[in-house]
């Protein structure tokens, strides 16, 4: 019984010895030939959607991405005719997980459209930004929270 029990072992050792692990690098190599800034400008056409008290209505517009006069600063103007959505700003732009992110959170003269906001774009150039803002309809002012999403 010894003999098999230790042929058993010696079997299962041999058969540990031969176990590699496998190449788990199968991500896509980020190029960096380009700055963030320069990668991700451009004019991304797609659908806005904005959603208030009474509901959401989809919209066509673009959004659109230029050098800023720094390293990592952008020029983001933001269009919806539609909605008189028509702003420019500046944010901070960088790689991130294959694509691009950019953001503002100050609210300042640099920031025309006077809120924080965020969006990415990934690696297929689909680019996704939100922010909520207080808009005239008439004579009140009603929060709109405005999503993008579009395609350079």
């Amino acid at each position: 019984m010894k003999k098999y029990i230790f042929s058993a072992i010696a079997a299962l050792a041999l058969s540990c010895t031969f176990v590699a692990c496998g190449d788990d690098n199968d991500d896509p190599v980020i190029n960096y030939d380009t700055t963030a800034t320069q990668g991700s400008a451009g004019t991304y056409s797609g659908t806005w959607t904005r959603t208030g008290d009474d509901g959401s209505e989809t919209y066509s517009g673009s959004v659109t991405l230029a050098a800023g006069s720094e390293a990592n600063v952008t020029n983001v103007t933001f269009s919806c005719p539609e909605t008189n959505l028509n702003a420019t700003s500046i944010a901070n732009v960088w790689h991130a997980n294959y694509g691009y992110q950019f953001f503002n959170q100050t609210v300042s003269d640099a920031n025309g459209l006077g809120v924080a906001f965020s969006g990415r774009i990934d690696e297929n150039g689909n680019m996704t930004t939100s922010f909520t803002i207080s808009q005239k309809v008439g004579r009140k002012n009603y929060q709109f929270k405005y999503e993008f999403i579009g395609k350079k």
